[in-house]
């Protein structure tokens, strides 16, 4: 990594060692690896003298720190060694260190900002000069619309903060596709035996989760737990202390977990759309077609799942230009949903998983909002159109909020925000309401207007 960053930046060793104050030998041991434990302070020197970015910053520092906490890791697994609170206290040495994450996205963009939120989340369980205690936050949720790459996020994080977690990676899925979702205590069960500390003599949800709390307790382990969609699935694997960490991806608002940090995300603005695209298929193909791949992306809800879709039947198909997936796939609106699927990856699965966990009204009301033909709407207009009083439609447009199936558009006055449905969810949601009313045409759906006064500009 150093001689990488070293070449990207022009210069040769002689240059570096002159402009970090180390010696020439001392910068070919760390590119050669001769130097399995590299200071801090030499880092902190070569890092400035690169001056190329605070990413490639982070990702030398935090190389350097892997390094130093565990030297093995590169290497095949080794046989995990515990830390020495775990050893005081009996813990099992045979086990192998568990490291569970799925593969980082290598082409991931953007969020920078929910990123760093997670990532300084999580190392808030370091050691801090003069021994100061650290803050009571263990949790991270990570929530936002379908499709919006939150499981993305959370496993780049948390490849991203591999070194402060040398007791084990776990990843843990809590709503399986096409079985039920776990209970709290399949949860524990699960998290323990990964640990290697599952006793057959666990009783109670209450006892399995004191147990597994004083395993976090002794340790610094990173629980991924992905798609929740109860508080409870994530309360019983909550660390109480100690430097053990939980991020959890969750379908809908859960907002009963105190003291965690919560990171919401939503869909790519235009431009990080269009980098995303030149990720997957390459800075020229994009370039070459620049308005067109804007239109898609405009198409697609700067959505980052149905982008990715795109982006794999555009890598299937060289021959195919923007143009010819705007006008043969993308273009008629009551099949853009269905055409954005490639091979066991749907747009619609992801929008059906979040639409699912609402109850029979809220769903409901989302069929009968989507059909209304101005894009915001306040909560007035909701009453209006769902036929109810404000207080009904405050609590099913709460819901749907609650969801991420429908976004604060703008707060332009105090205590009266107007409310947006995402594009591809109303494309859901008006496929859904066909489908409730026998296949209707899209042109033949009762028309819903808004107020006059309610009605904003796209």
């Amino acid at each position: 990594m150093l001689r990488r960053y070293r070449l990207a930046s022009g210069m040769t060793q002689e240059e570096l060692a002159e402009a970090s104050g180390l010696s020439v030998r001392a910068i070919s041991d760390l590119e050669r690896g001769r130097t399995g434990r590299p200071r801090r302070k030499s880092v902190e020197l070569l890092t400035e003298a690169l001056a190329q970015g605070d990413d490639a910053t982070w990702r030398l520092v935090e190389a350097a720190r892997a390094a130093r906490l565990a030297p093995d890791l590169a290497s095949a697994p080794a046989t995990y060694e515990p830390t020495r609170d775990a050893r005081d206290h009996g813990e099992p040495a045979d086990h192998r260190l568990a490291c569970e994450l799925p593969p980082d996205t290598v082409d991931f963009t953007a969020r920078e900002a929910e990123l760093r939120r997670i990532t300084e989340a999580l190392a808030l369980g370091d050691a801090r000069p003069g021994g100061s205690e650290r803050p009571e936050r263990r949790l991270t949720l990570v929530a936002g619309h379908p499709g919006a790459g939150k499981t993305a996020l959370a496993v780049h994080a948390a490849h991203r903060s591999l070194s402060r977690f040398p007791d084990g990676q776990l990843y843990v899925e809590l709503s399986p596709a096409g079985r039920p979702a776990l209970r709290p205590a399949e949860v524990v069960r699960r998290i323990l035996q990964s640990l290697g500390a599952l006793d057959d003599g666990l009783g109670s949800l209450e006892e399995a989760s004191a147990r597994l709390r004083a395993v976090l307790a002794r340790r610094k382990v990173l629980v991924l737990l992905d798609d929740a969609v109860s508080e409870g699935q994530v309360r019983c694997a909550h660390p109480a202390v100690g430097e053990s960490a939980v991020i959890a991806t969750c379908r809908r608002r859960l907002s009963a977990l105190a003291g965690a940090e919560s990171v919401t995300v939503g869909a790519f603005g235009p431009e990080e759309s269009l980098a995303f695209l030149a990720r997957m298929l390459g800075e020229e193909r994009v370039r070459a077609a620049r308005s067109d791949a804007a239109l898609v992306a405009e198409l697609c809800g700067h959505l980052p799942l149905a982008l990715r879709v795109i982006g794999c039947r555009l890598l299937a198909r060289p021959h195919w230009t923007m143009r010819t997936l705007i006008d043969e796939v993308l273009d008629d609106p009551r099949t853009r949903l269905r055409e954005l699927s490639s091979g066991d990856v749907t747009v619609r699965a992801a929008i059906a998983a979040a639409f699912s966990v609402l109850d029979d009204q809220a769903q409901s009301a989302l069929y009968r909002l989507a059909q209304a033909r101005a894009p915001g709407f306040s909560l007035r207009g909701a009453a209006v159109v769902l036929g109810c009083g404000i207080a009904r439609a405050h609590r099913l447009v709460g819901d749907l909020l609650d969801g991420h199936l429908v976004e604060v558009l703008d707060e332009r006055l105090p205590g009266d925000p107007r409310y947006l449905i995402p594009p591809v969810v109303r494309l859901f949601a008006a496929e859904g309401a066909r489908n409730a009313e026998g296949e209707v045409p899209c042109a033949e759906l009762p028309r819903q207007e808004f107020p006059q006064a309610e009605q904003v500009a796209s």
